[in-house]
């Protein structure tokens, strides 16, 4: 019996040696490799190293955006007792300056990995640097920092948590802004503390290679600052600006107002942060007749003192009427321009084959992408001639039935005036890497040849007296010899235009010699002014002023003095023309003294002697004292229609006739 027993216990026993044996075969020999990667696990652990984010600076090396290598800190509580967590919280009440109690609440709320400092400062981390607890370890933790706020926002754009671009150059270069992550290879105890770090197997992180823009720091704080005060005092809805090197195609500023903090930028509505310069169209009015008056030109379809019938400001034809807000009987080809006559210019449309203005309005970038080196662009539309009604071709001659982005607005008037060819826009001037190797360069690239070299320069001279004797005046800088265009264009709204919504624009350049600086400005619904040459014009002036004085005097150096530094400059200011005719708010008139002048305000009951006065004064004081106004040649006035000191009534029109002894007639240009 006994003996049965002991067999009994010797079989079991064999048994489970034989089952331990097969088990311990199978662990050995048959699984080997996945045991001994689980054990591989649990001894060793690698950990990610987060690579730091390149920078993004201006053109001349301002950083503009930057990666602060934050750490946040951790403790395991499962690895931690009374005594350690004790330790723990009271070295970071020494560190951080926050109540212990506040620490020990946060260490014994759960048996997991719990932070307690999130994105601290290395500064208050290097406290912490021969702090040793069972449980406690530390991981990097980036934050992108924009150190000017909202400063380019447009152009910087921002980041998500994850620190992966989101929109702007942020976005459109994220592949070359993030870096390489790396790598630590921890060997741990069988309780999982780490014994040592195995460098032979961590790799250290790459940082990312670093973005230099364009932009000028400079410029761009200062067209944000006049265009936000312009905006504001112009009461609008928003507005958006850029400078260019018309030369080149180099986006020297650019600004959407009101803009967003790229840091904090999920408090700010999607309006805000979209890049409206590029995204947004609109119809841009007159500003685009300069480029019609060069097709024109440059298919010798007209010169400059060619004579046309302005028709009294109205032209009705096809069913349509066209109103300019001055009377004319006619207008040279540069009055036109100067002037901002929407007769004249769709009259001279009629020479231009459909075809051929497609064609070169396409030519100047309508319609189509201008590539530039950031997201979301839009295209704008441009009709195809075989969709033109009988008067679509006269209303895209001046700025309707044509939608265009600011930029593309911009880029088109930099080959107005650069001497005829299309540049392609772009913000970046090249990629660096940490070493600051060269990674990636760019450079001024030609589309394409609009119009010829003299056309260019034809067209820069009937611009320069927008501003010196036209609808422009209010951006006229004594000292500099400026060109430019107003634009005036109401709003769509709910398929019909509106009476009370405006774009108002200037686009202007300097020195009109030799172009080295472009702006534009749109003010979208002003309250205040309306028209472009009352809005848009003067933010231009500030902002090209101070870019002056900052950094033009080489600009200034080439400049000859032109006719405004010889007399006091008023500020007489026509208005371009827009569908309605409205009049503006009346102001005091303040001419200059002289022997055969006097001084005239609004509170005039009788016409004013207008002989010897210039044709912008006399113009001047007709608008401001409610009279209509027929204006014939240039120079000085030598005749009115309606004698002085007759009484003033509802209904009057003044003809007056100007003449310039000096000036001779040009003859047609070939």
């Amino acid at each position: 019996m006994n003996n049965s027993r002991v067999l009994i216990v010797i079989a079991v026993v064999f048994l489970a040696l034989m089952i331990l044996v097969g088990r311990l075969f199978n662990i050995q020999v048959t699984d080997h490799e996945r045991y001994s990667q689980i054990a591989e696990k649990q001894q060793n652990k690698t950990v990610k190293i987060k690579a730091e984010r390149g920078l993004i600076t201006d053109r001349n090396n301002e950083i503009l955006a930057y990666t602060k290598d934050d750490v946040s800190l951790f403790v395991d509580t499962r690895m931690t007792n009374k005594k350690a967590k004790e330790r723990i919280a009271t070295k970071f009440a020494k560190v951080f300056g926050k109540k212990k109690k506040h620490y020990l609440r946060l260490l014994n709320s759960a048996n997991k990995n719990i932070c307690l400092e999130k994105k601290a400062v290395r500064e208050d981390v290097m406290q912490l640097s021969e702090f040793v607890v069972e449980g406690y370890f530390q991981i990097e933790d980036y934050s992108r920092v924009y150190p000017y706020g909202s400063l380019a926002s447009h152009v910087l754009g921002y980041v998500d948590r994850k620190l992966a671009g989101v929109s702007g150059v942020e976005k459109y270069f994220d592949d070359k802004l993030t870096g390489t992550d790396g790598y630590k290879l921890m060997e741990n105890d069988v309780l999982g503390r780490v014994v040592t770090v195995n460098q032979e197997f961590s790799r250290k992180p790459v940082p990312g290679n670093t973005v230099k823009l364009t932009i000028n720091k400079t410029y761009q704080k200062i067209l944000e600052t006049e265009v936000r005060k312009g905006l504001k005092k112009f009461k609008g809805k928003s507005a958006v600006g850029i400078i260019m090197d018309p030369n080149t195609g180099e986006i020297l500023a650019l600004t959407n107002q009101p803009d967003y903090d790229p840091k904090n930028y999920n408090i700010f509505p999607s309006y805000k942060r979209r890049n409206r310069t590029i995204t947004d169209t609109y119809e841009p009015g007159s500003t685009i007749k300069p480029l019609t008056m060069s097709i024109l030109l440059n298919e010798d379809l007209t010169y400059e003192n060619e004579k046309i019938n302005t028709e009294n400001g109205v032209y009705r034809v096809k069913g349509a009427t066209i109103r300019d807000t001055h009377e004319y009987d006619y207008l040279t080809s540069t009055g036109i321009i100067q002037h901002s006559s929407n007769v004249g210019i769709a009259k001279l449309s009629n020479r231009i084959d459909d075809d051929t203005f497609y064609r070169y309005l396409r030519n100047f970038g309508f319609g189509s992408l201008t590539c530039v080196d950031l997201p979301g662009e839009t295209p704008g539309l441009l009709k195809k001639p075989k969709y033109y009604s009988k008067i679509s071709k006269k209303f895209i001659s001046f700025g309707y039935e044509i939608s265009v982005t600011p930029l593309q607005l911009a880029l088109a008037y930099s080959a107005l005036v650069n001497g005829g060819e299309l540049m392609q826009p772009y913000v970046t001037q090249q990629v660096t890497d940490s070493r600051g190797n060269v990674v990636e360069e760019f450079m001024p690239k030609k589309i394409r040849r609009v119009v010829t070299e003299k056309t260019s320069d034809r067209i820069k001279k009937m611009m320069k007296e927008v501003v010196e004797d036209g609808t422009g005046t209010e951006a006229y800088i004594p000292g500099v010899s400026i060109g430019g265009k107003t634009g005036t264009s109401q709003k769509l709204i709910n398929k019909h235009y509106s009476n009370k919504e405006y774009n108002s624009s200037f686009v202007g350049f300097f020195p009109v010699e030799n172009p080295q600086i472009l702006i534009l400005i749109v003010v979208s619904s002003p309250k205040i002014g309306r028209y472009g040459g009352k809005v848009a014009a003067p933010i231009f002036h500030e902002v090209a002023k101070r870019i002056l004085d900052n950094d033009g005097t080489e600009i200034k150096k080439e400049v000859p003095k032109n006719k405004h530094e010889i007399a006091p400059k008023l500020t007489l200011q026509q208005n371009e023309d827009v569908f309605v005719t409205s009049n503006l708010p009346e102001q005091r008139v303040l001419l200059p003294s002289s022997n055969k002048k006097k001084k005239y305000s609004v509170d005039s009951t009788v016409m004013p002697n207008l002989n010897s006065y210039t044709k912008r004064e006399a113009i001047k004081i007709l608008h401001d004292l409610g009279i209509k106004y027929k204006a014939e040649g240039s120079g000085t006035v030598v005749s009115q229609s309606i004698k002085p000191n007759t009484k003033i009534k509802d209904g009057l029109v003044c003809v007056i006739k100007c003449e310039n002894p000096n000036l001779k007639n040009r003859v047609r240009i070939n």
